[in-house]
């Protein structure tokens, strides 16, 4: 008789590292999650780190990413997962970033055009493709879904509780664009526009 599979117990010394491309937006969506009381209990076991870098390209980050990788393994404390989280507006050296990032094992969380694009995907499904980071922003000031928004606002309060509907949606245009969650590390998927896994990331933090 095969034997029952066993499901990787959380351990307590377990950590995931995220390191942002934005020097707000991001990480103060990431540590509201991180300090969220209600959701404390999925996260106990965990030791998320949310790193302050200068370092704010994609290739930067990466490189960032696989210096922290190596002192965690010196240190004999490796991190369970190593994220960056980056987007597309106004960077061109994606391919080389990506590489990296396949070579070490480091995960990439990616929005097109902008990460407010998984903010939008809170309050409604869209493939609506916006060219700017602005351009996305001023839509969801303008169209009522963020009225007051601002970049160096702790976004997840506001956001939290509409955090399954996110994840459907973002599921959702991966499937538009055929994108296999599988593999979309190796597809050109910051080409893809729009685009986020954000929500991969999010739903393992929360593990659902």
């Amino acid at each position: 008789m095969p034997k029952k599979r066993q499901n990787k117990k959380i351990q307590p010394n377990d950590r995931i590292l995220i390191l942002c491309e934005g020097e707000k937006t991001e990480p103060n969506y990431f540590n509201g999650l991180k300090r969220d009381k209600a959701i404390s209990n999925r996260l106990s076991a965990l030791r998320i780190e949310i790193y302050d870098s200068s370092k704010n390209t994609a290739k930067e980050l990466v490189e960032q990413a696989k210096i922290l990788k190596k002192e965690a393994i010196r240190e004999r404390n490796p991190y369970e997962d190593i994220w960056i989280v980056i987007d597309k507006d106004g960077y061109t050296r994606h391919p080389q970033a990506f590489d990296q990032a396949n070579a070490n094992r480091i995960n990439i969380a990616f929005s097109s055009i902008s990460f407010e694009f998984w903010f939008l995907l809170h309050y409604k499904y869209t493939t609506k493709v916006f060219e700017k980071g602005d351009d996305l922003i001023n839509f969801l000031k303008n169209n009522g879904y963020m009225p007051d928004y601002k970049k160096n606002d702790n976004h997840y309060t506001v956001l939290k509780d509409y955090t399954g509907d996110a994840i459907a949606n973002a599921k959702k245009v991966r499937n538009y664009h055929s994108v296999d969650d599988a593999k979309r590390m190796k597809q050109k998927i910051y080409k893809i526009n729009p685009y986020t896994d954000v929500d991969i990331l999010v739903s393992k933090l929360l593990r659902i």
